[in-house]
């Protein structure tokens, strides 16, 4: 086990280490109220990396400084909140669409196997989904009522609301590939017909969304459990086939796994959700003001192409 070190043991290593601490008492206090162990997630970028084997040794590249690895752990903490609260209206459009698209079935769809691919794991599915709502009894006014009036039985565009994002995601992934496209179609994200008969399957058989909400559940999560976004490799998202769409002008032409991609599909879903909103506008503004001031961190490392402030959706977004 690592041995413990007190909050001046802690400073003096960081220190012999060579990164910079201009106050040490401020440095105590972060040290005291965020952690090393976090902390040390936001300086490890500033580790010199050995150019023969790519490991990162103990010590700081110079210059580095304490305060810099402040500022960017609070950029991240800002960017989190921001990732949040344009998550929020994406999902609960999700949770509205599902319920719609399903309930015009049967109020009770989600029971009907028949209505969900072969390969869904439907009982399992079925198996949480009673569990969300037995933690909602009590708590949920509404979940009350249904069991009262009901007997508990709660129709799909209720449902949606006790169950969690994950949860949501996976359902969206069991679903027919006709209803996906119809949420799909809802969200505009529509197939460019220039593309090849492979990919026109690919795309009919399993639309971008279904990849998109499982990428998004990975965020939420980290944003949730108050975890490191902003350099953090995510779940992969194919670029191949959205590259017409608006908004996604600077993705790699294959697949992209980092936050710049989580940043474009967010802005591009609110855009239907929420039209004529100033997410993005907050977001390029929070890039721009941190990143000037940083002297070792960049934004490609978030996957930013180095000229993001110029493409389309950015421009005049930014200030």
């Amino acid at each position: 086990m690592k041995p413990f070190l007190s909050l001046d043991d802690q400073l003096a290593r960081i220190k012999g280490r060579g990164m910079t601490v201009d106050d040490a008492d401020e440095a105590r206090r972060w040290l005291a109220a965020v952690g090393y162990y976090r902390l040390s997630g936001y300086w490890y970028p500033f580790r010199v990396r050995d150019p023969a084997t790519l490991v990162r040794s103990d010590r700081f590249l110079t210059d580095s400084s304490f305060t810099e690895v402040i500022g960017l752990y609070e950029f991240d903490r800002h960017l989190k909140t921001l990732i949040l609260s344009g998550m929020e209206r994406v999902e609960v459009a999700m949770r509205s669409q599902i319920g719609y698209t399903l309930g015009a079935y049967d109020p009770q769809a989600y029971r009907n196997s028949a209505l969900f691919r072969s390969t869904f794991n439907h009982d399992g599915w079925n198996h949480t989904a009673d569990g969300r709502v037995a933690r909602a009894r009590g708590r949920d006014n509404f979940v009350d009522h249904h069991d009262v009036k009901y007997g508990g039985q709660l129709p799909i565009w209720v449902l949606t609301d006790v169950l969690d994002f994950a949860d949501i995601s996976k359902l969206f992934e069991g679903m027919r590939a006709t209803d996906q496209r119809r949420i799909s179609d809802w969200f505009g994200i529509t197939r460019d017909p220039g593309i090849s008969n492979n990919q026109k399957k690919k795309w009919n058989s399993r639309p971008p969304l279904a990849n998109w909400l499982e990428h998004l559940t990975v965020v939420r999560n980290i944003c949730a459990h108050h975890g490191r976004l902003w350099n953090r490799q995510l779940t992969p998202v194919g670029t191949r086939v959205i590259t017409h769409l608006p908004g996604f002008e600077g993705i790699p032409p294959d697949q992209a796994e980092h936050v710049y991609m989580t940043i474009c599909i967010i802005a591009f879903l609110l855009d239907t959700t929420s039209p004529g909103n100033t997410w993005l506008q907050k977001v390029g503004t929070l890039v721009h003001r941190s990143f000037s001031r940083f002297e070792h961190r960049t934004v490609e490392e978030m996957g930013f192409p180095n000229n993001w402030a110029a493409l389309a959706q950015w421009s005049g977004k930014t200030s």
